[in-house]
């Protein structure tokens, strides 16, 4: 392991998460946790300093980032526990996931397991999201946060992302054998690194610039022992429209005039940049601009976009897909079929005929 003389107190102090949020779900595994521990909610928001409302989450079942992560820190230090991001990973259980760990639980493989937890992390915790490439024979998960300037989410959240990643990997996979190539961290090596060794048993690389975790890419076509198909379409479902829920409840005012002039350019030959900036009142630049804010592309805009009414336009079937593949501004239907499985896993006609999906492997991923 290398810099193990650079040694960092187990908390630093951590920039401001002010409009991020988790799921209530999730924050319900530190609850867990803490309980379990003799550790009661209530002297856990006294230490912390909040009021007991600051947990009953808001409307759309979402507890504030700062919250969580103030709660995590007072956890660590009432527990004595400055493993505690490893320790709460390691009790992960579907449910803490929601509607998510439902879909992650009845992916077919660990293709699309990746992509699936790629897609929909924001509905767990919108603070950071990750992004799955393959690097050579490496399939790596890198964590990005979603802060100002790319700031740190603080230690215990990020051993937190990579303890769920590979718990949960393991667990869904049936292998309790499943070990990671290498696992990176942003923050210098703590004094005792044993719990992460004994958890992830790969070398470990800390004081890195990003935070990843790589795993052999021939695991991408493992097929997962608890997939259901039905079950696997009915979260697919159900996640976009949560994704699309989160996403109205926190937009700004210039996001659903974009999203119908986007639309509108699906049945003229496809949105262009300049076209949706125009109608929305600002310039391409400006537009681009606003777009970085919320951490998108333009490309992921329209992509986004196209899936969710792809999702929607399939369950009519009175709609041909050479009339879905028009509506959402496709040139051809076979560019269609290949972002539609892109998105699913499958291609559209076996979504709509509710087909087995069928095995992949990282072609073309």
């Amino acid at each position: 392991m290398d810099k193990l003389a650079n040694h960092a107190p187990p908390h630093q102090p951590a920039p401001p998460g002010e409009g991020f949020s988790v799921a209530v779900h999730f924050f319900q595994l530190l609850a867990d946790y803490t309980e379990r521990k003799g550790l009661a909610m209530p002297a856990l928001l006294a230490r912390a300093g909040l009021p007991a409302s600051a947990t009953q989450g808001d409307a759309n079942g979402r507890v504030p980032f700062d919250v969580f992560r103030t709660l995590c820190d007072a956890a660590a230090e009432l527990l004595g526990d400055p493993s505690l991001g490893l320790h709460l990973g390691a009790s992960i259980r579907p449910g803490h996931l929601g509607s998510h760990g439902y879909a992650l639980m009845n992916c077919t493989d660990a293709l699309d397991l990746a992509r699936q937890s790629a897609r929909y992390s924001a509905l767990t915790i919108d603070a950071c999201r990750n992004v799955i490439e393959q690097r050579g024979d490496e399939f790596v998960r890198t964590i990005h946060s979603n802060l100002p300037g790319n700031a740190p989410l603080g230690r215990i959240c990020e051993d937190l992302q990579h303890a769920i990643a590979v718990t949960f990997g393991r667990w869904i996979t049936n292998r309790e054998d499943a070990t990671p190539l290498w696992a990176s961290f942003r923050y210098p090596p703590p004094e005792d690194s044993a719990e992460y060794e004994a958890l992830f048993r790969c070398p470990l690389r800390f004081g890195e610039d990003t935070q990843a975790i790589a795993f052999d890419a021939r695991i991408a076509s493992l097929a997962l022992p608890h997939a259901d198909p039905q079950v696997r379409r009915m979260m697919e479902e159900l996640c976009a429209k949560l994704m699309q829920q989160l996403a109205s409840a926190f937009e700004p005012a210039w996001l659903e005039p974009a999203r119908r002039a986007t639309l509108d350019a699906f049945k003229s030959g496809g949105p262009e940049p300049s076209r949706i900036a125009a109608a929305i009142g600002v310039t391409p630049d400006d537009f681009k601009a606003l777009l970085a804010q919320h951490n998108l592309s333009f490309r992921a805009f329209v992509d986004d976009l196209r899936q969710a009414m792809a999702l929607s336009y399939i369950r009519d079937t009175r709609l041909s897909l050479v009339d879905i593949a028009f509506l959402l501004g496709f040139s051809e239907q076979s560019a269609f079929q290949r972002a539609f499985k892109r998105w699913t896993g499958e291609t559209p006609g076996q979504w709509r005929r509710g087909a087995p999906l069928p095995n992949h492997s990282m072609e073309g991923a």
